[in-house]
């Protein structure tokens, strides 16, 4: 019975490490464009049969050893897998995949809608310190741009905008595109 349970541990944990290397390939290949979602049931089959053995005692010290260390490792990557989807979603780091798939290497970083841009001051206001933000984390050297120069700016191709469409509102978006940060309008609805 001793035997049985011991070998049933050891296939388990060959299953773990088998599992935990085929996991780290595919969360590469998600960050790196190459699919499309994250491995998901992958993660969850490990999450499971790590699970079943952290409730239940492993009676030999050398298979509990493996079991902890490859635990560890899970936990490690787990952590550097969130903080990396995370700074994703944040913006603080465009994914290649994420900006291949938004189109042209476009990646917006912010956007408001505005009918007149000399009375939405408070909109502008918030999309002109994201504007300065996106430029100093992308280390352009034009990262000071006052904020009235950037109202008129605003206001000049919102003008534009509206004499081309006929359009009552614009919509504003802050971008990354091609490592340079601009401000596009566009009608809003």
């Amino acid at each position: 019975m001793q035997d049985v349970v011991s070998t049933e541990v050891d296939a388990d944990i060959a299953r773990l490490e088998t599992g935990l290397r085929q996991l780290k390939i595919q969360y590469d290949m998600f960050f790196a464009g190459s699919i499309p979602k994250q491995p998901f049931e992958l993660r969850g089959e490990i999450e499971r049969l790590i699970k079943r053995h952290s409730n239940s005692p492993i009676r030999k010290y050398a298979q509990r050893f493996h079991f902890n260390a490859l635990v560890s490792r899970f936990n490690a990557m787990s952590e550097l897998w969130a903080k990396t989807i995370r700074t994703i979603e944040e913006g603080d780091r465009p994914a290649p995949a994420v900006a291949e798939r938004a189109g042209a290497g476009e990646q917006i970083i912010a956007r408001c809608t505005v009918k007149d841009p000399a009375n939405d001051r408070e909109h502008l206001r918030l999309l002109h310190m994201r504007l300065l933000d996106a430029r100093k984390k992308s280390g352009e050297a034009d990262a000071k741009l006052s904020f009235d120069r950037f109202l008129r700016s605003i206001s000049a191709q919102a003008d534009k905008l509206r004499e081309k469409t006929g359009c009552a509102k614009v919509e504003l978006r802050v971008i990354v595109q091609d490592r340079k940060v601009t401000v596009k309008a566009r009608p809003g609805k």
